[in-house]
């Protein structure tokens, strides 16, 4: 086993375990807030007073802005088949500036449609888009920025008709930063689960080399010290050591030397043993 490969692959493993479950933990979230989030338009309506609401014409962006919508209670059906909801064209609407002037064919657009798959408005239950006013982001009304239009509605007898002024703009804001955060929270999730999933394929790869290859061999040690040679006993494994013979050194012959001169050992010796020993 080739234990730093092993450890390596081990160690992305985990983190890639725990970047796929912190993943889906924010996924799930992010899920949730996307479920959860508030739809609901009643937060943005006006209700009028005597049949008659003022708003403020703004567009922070400068790109143009989502109408005010006038919404009125009424039946949602077209008997007559004609694409709009039946009584609509019942009610009149009449728009003012900070002036006072009528401005109303500049600033509003006919509403009423009716969608034969619906069996009412889908946004706003029980209530009907009558106009809408100061379109600017997909119509071309001209609208003053920052400028005050007061609304009224009246019926066939010009008696004022009660409505509900909706911000169809700020709603849109709401529900586009509510669903870019939460949205943004389930792509990092998503992120997040697929970098884990790649780290764990790639952990498991290297965690299965490392337990495949052999780690690095031990190199061989030397002996310090006097290897004996072949065949030769240690120089201090119970050897006595022995001495050297004592070789009897005699004196050199002078050249001058006879044979006269040299003394007769063997007679000497026979002589020294052959008398009886003294007391």
């Amino acid at each position: 086993m080739n234990k730093g490969m092993a450890i390596a692959g081990a160690v992305i493993l985990g983190l890639s375990l725990l970047f796929v479950i912190g993943g889906g933990a924010l996924s799930g979230a992010a899920g949730e807030d996307l479920e959860n989030i508030n739809d609901d338009p009643s937060p943005y309506y006006t209700l009028s007073e005597n049949g008659s609401v003022t708003f403020t014409y703004v567009d922070e962006d400068k790109q143009g802005s989502a109408a005010f919508q006038v919404l009125i209670e009424m039946d949602y059906v077209d008997s007559d088949k004609d694409g709009y909801v039946d009584n609509c064209f019942d009610y009149n609407v009449e728009v003012e500036d900070d002036d006072g002037t009528n401005v109303t064919e500049d600033v509003i657009n006919r509403g009423c449609v009716y969608d034969e798959y619906t069996d009412k408005d889908q946004m706003h239950d029980g209530l009907v888009i009558f106009v809408s006013v100061c379109e600017t982001y997909y119509g071309d009304d001209k609208c003053i920025l920052n400028s005050n239009y007061t609304v009224s509605v009246t019926d066939l007898d010009n008696e004022s008709v009660e409505f509900t002024l909706f911000d169809t703009d700020a709603y849109m804001i709401m529900m586009l930063e509510e669903g870019l955060g939460a949205g943004g929270a389930l792509a990092g999730g998503i992120g997040l689960i697929s970098i884990g999933c790649c780290g764990i394929v790639i952990g498991l790869i290297i965690l299965i080399i490392g337990f495949a290859l052999s780690g690095p061999q031990s190199q061989p040690q030397m002996m310090v010290g006097q290897m004996p040679m072949g065949g030769a006993m240690p120089a201090n494994q119970g050897v006595v050591p022995m001495p050297a013979p004592v070789q009897s050194m005699q004196p050199p012959l002078s050249s001058g030397a006879t044979d006269s001169s040299v003394p007769d050992m063997a007679a000497a010796y026979a002589e020294q043993f052959s008398q009886p020993p003294t007391e």
